[in-house]
């Protein structure tokens, strides 16, 4: 007699992950366990099915034929459970709502502080979503979503794979930014970034601030350098954008920011920012959600928010 108590699930979501990560490897990042201990959970599936799951093709495991209806029945299985959590969110009230989000560790973290509170302050007076927030990389982002271990991402990146969607993208000007007497600053006449740099320092050559090497934005940067000829000596380097703003406004050097992350040291003039108002380029962030999500009415009021405080 068939009895479902034989199936261990934990091996079967282990292959799950497994096999829609691509490998062993990233899927034992994913689910926080080693290599081999993953290796070991897969064997066991395999002794107990009795059945080969992988068969090695160079560097890469492929599934086996067996394997491939193994995991059609793993994934309508997990699938049907997300599908119950579904089923259960959309009746509950949104101030019970939890909504995880991630952010990308390129992004300054007190631009996504300010989205969020403009999204909950639109709950004013009324029971208030709960926000869960963490921060890693695009990649490793975009994977949680894919599993639907989070509801929506914050990334540099537009996602590509079919499984994701792209509900907003945000464009937000480029300028350069630093601090200086009014005097040099209304000295300024020309959006000319060689003439700017001149005013600025003496010379074209100066220093700058810059994020670290290998970030969306460090090679837009590079780039733009690239195109108009710039020189200088970088004297600090960080992958936190807050250390970045704050390198500028104590004079350590001079930085090309998005404006989007300056309101506050704009306002109070700790900063000034210069540039076309279009400004020297676009950068880009996009939200994204998981397809199945992407009619969740409080992921699109989220959404809204973002794009709101990007235009202001």
């Amino acid at each position: 007699m068939y009895d479902p108590r034989m199936y261990n699930y934990n091996h079967l979501y282990y292959f799950y992950v497994t096999v829609k990560s691509g490998g062993v490897t990233s899927a034992a990042k994913h689910l926080m366990i080693s290599q081999p201990s993953l290796s070991g959970q897969l064997k066991v599936l395999e002794e107990f099915l009795q059945i080969k799951l992988f068969k090695k093709v160079g560097r890469k495991n492929e599934l086996m034929p067996e394997g491939a209806i193994i995991f059609g029945f793993c994934r309508q299985m997990f699938e049907l459970s997300e599908e119950m959590h579904e089923s259960i969110t959309e009746k509950v009230p949104y101030a019970s709502r939890r909504v995880h989000i991630g952010v990308s560790n390129e992004i300054a973290n007190s631009f996504i502080v300010e989205a969020v509170s403009h999204f909950l302050n639109k709950y004013n007076g009324k029971p208030r979503p709960k926000i869960t927030m963490t921060s890693d990389t695009n990649q490793k982002l975009a994977e949680q979503l894919r599993f639907r271990e989070i509801d929506t991402i914050v990334t540099t990146s537009a996602m590509t794979n079919p499984e994701l969607q792209n509900l907003q993208k945000m464009e937000v000007p480029v300028n350069l930014v630093f601090t200086s007497d009014k005097a040099i600053f209304q000295e300024l006449e020309s959006t000319d970034i060689a003439t700017t740099l001149e005013t600025l320092t003496g010379s074209r050559v100066c220093e700058w601030v810059m994020p670290s090497a290998g970030s969306k934005f460090r090679t837009e940067i590079n780039k733009f350098f690239e195109k108009k000829s710039i020189k200088g000596r970088i004297v600090f380097e960080s992958d936190v954008i807050e250390s970045l703003i704050r390198s500028v406004v104590d004079k350590i050097g001079i930085a090309f920011l998005p404006i989007v992350y300056l309101p506050k040291e704009l306002e109070n003039k700790s900063l000034n920012s210069y540039g076309p108002k279009c400004g020297y380029w676009k950068h880009h962030f996009f939200l994204s959600s998981h397809i199945k999500n992407k009619d969740d009415l409080l992921i699109k009021s989220l959404s809204q928010s973002f794009k709101e405080v990007c235009v202001n």
